[in-house]
């Protein structure tokens, strides 16, 4: 955390403005590489004959990537330095895209599916060096300001994720749909944007301040810090499971959602939490982490009421039902808004905590550890999500695969809502307790407190 005299003198360095505009630019294209694809991809998938948990993994291993190569990103920003990775990673992921584009006539079954795993891997890669160099920067570029700073990249995360549904539904409208090139024109429009914000990066990215000397151990944290990472993946989960199950059950009575209406239901989720985000980043700020767990606990909740009502929510004992509520569009759309809500109190304290609880011995090291761990953290749960959206919904239906999410979601309140009693109550005895008297220095003229 960072003290009332480090904030005061803290100094931002050279042309922040632009390196943080060129990061917010390269996350940008690199979420909506994940986020594309998830209005049109689900049908035109079953089109190549691909089962619901093979298309689970397809969506899953982009993430897997990212944590599987975000330690290695690490290593590499450590080796190069960050103008490189971040100039890599959009270069990487546009040509992945590009070649994605060109899957559409690829064969039918296993080998659709291999190509189609194959390039989500490199795009995870490219999305590992993103994220990992991006987040290492924030407290060099920001300092006590950190919170906001994450709010505004994870704002950007949330335009992505806006963007990249409307964009790759309305892309697919113009290319014809499924009978013309619907298909090919979203990733190749992507692919190229990716590779031209990579040219970006290395002509108009400045001196960049200059990263760990040597790669920080993941084991150097705090034991505080291990809630925040499993709020990370319960997290990554939950929405995780939108990404196989939401546009199917958005086609089914009595919605009956074309694929338009699933990209402006994505776009309505991220919305909420981009603008959110950043006044929730700007109260994380305002008590310097000390509310984090609070916050996080307040995002569970509404993550939990979103899900029980975008089922919705269906309880069976036997054969009868002890709870069951009648699904309609008003309820649908009400579950949507509060699940971005959620979503925005959920994620923005998350990178501020993980820095708090560094115990690495320099900033640098600290900064760059944070970012792998909480890189890895939400990974692994975007990864899980949709492979249990994908196995769950095959098995259970799509209703009761939101329900269990929501249950999830709802054991994550209670325990970080027990970690925010006894955060506020250490905070209490902490302001308490009587000050130490030390004695002065015979120089000194005052009495210094400790």
């Amino acid at each position: 955390m960072v003290s009332p005299g480090q904030a005061e003198s803290f100094s931002p360095p050279e042309h922040r403005d632009r390196i943080f505009a060129l990061i917010l630019m390269g996350t940008l294209c690199g979420q909506m590489g994940l986020s594309i694809l998830t209005p049109f991809f689900p049908a035109e998938a079953k089109a190549k004959r691909v089962s619901p948990p093979t298309l689970g993994w397809i969506f899953s291993v982009f993430q897997l990537a990212t944590m599987v190569f975000a330690p290695l990103a690490s290593r590499l920003l450590v080796k190069f330095g960050s103008k490189p990775m971040l100039v890599a990673s959009n270069l990487i992921g546009g040509v992945a895209n590009i070649m994605q584009a060109f899957c559409w006539y690829a064969n039918e079954g296993p080998f659709f599916v291999t190509a189609s795993l194959v390039l989500r891997v490199l795009a995870g890669l490219a999305y590992s060096f993103q994220s990992t160099a991006g987040y290492s920067l924030l407290s060099s570029l920001f300092g006590p300001t950190v919170s906001t700073a994450a709010g505004k990249l994870e704002g950007a995360n949330g335009l992505a994720l806006i963007l990249g549904p409307l964009v790759g539904s309305t892309l697919f409208s113009i290319g014809g749909g499924a009978q013309h090139v619907g298909y090919v024109i979203p990733f190749l429009v992507l692919g190229l944007t990716g590779a031209l914000c990579g040219g970006m990066n290395w002509v108009l990215m400045p001196t960049l301040p200059t990263p760990a000397r040597s790669n920080p151990s993941l084991s150097k944290f705090s034991l505080k810090a291990v809630p925040t990472a499993i709020n990370c993946t319960i997290l990554g989960i939950v929405f995780g499971v939108l990404n196989p199950t939401l546009q199917p059950h958005c086609a089914e009575q009595p919605l009956k959602y074309d694929v338009q209406i699933v990209g402006l239901v994505y776009a309505t989720i991220c919305a909420i939490y981009s603008m959110l985000g950043i006044l929730v980043g700007r109260l994380d700020d305002l008590y310097e982490g000390r509310n984090g767990f609070l916050l996080m606990a307040i995002g569970a909740l509404l993550i939990a009421v979103s899900f029980f009502l975008l089922g919705p929510l269906e309880l069976a004992f036997g054969s009868h039902f002890v709870v069951e509520m009648k699904p309609s569009p008003a309820l649908f759309w009400i579950s949507v808004c509060i699940m971005g809500a959620g979503a925005a109190f959920g994620w923005i304290p998350v990178y501020r905590q993980f820095v708090t609880h560094a115990l690495h011995t320099t900033s640098e090291e600290r900064d760059l550890g944070a970012s792998m761990i909480y890189t890895i953290s939400v990974a692994l749960g975007s990864f899980l999500g949709p492979v249990v959206g994908g196995l769950l919904s095959q098995h259970i239906g799509v209703r009761g695969t939101y329900t269990y999410t929501g249950v999830m979601a709802l054991m994550l309140f209670l325990m970080l809502m027990l970690l925010a009693i006894g955060q506020r109550s250490e905070t209490f005895k902490k302001s308490r307790d009587p000050p130490l008297l030390t004695l002065p220095a015979p120089d000194d003229a005052l009495v210094a407190l400790r």
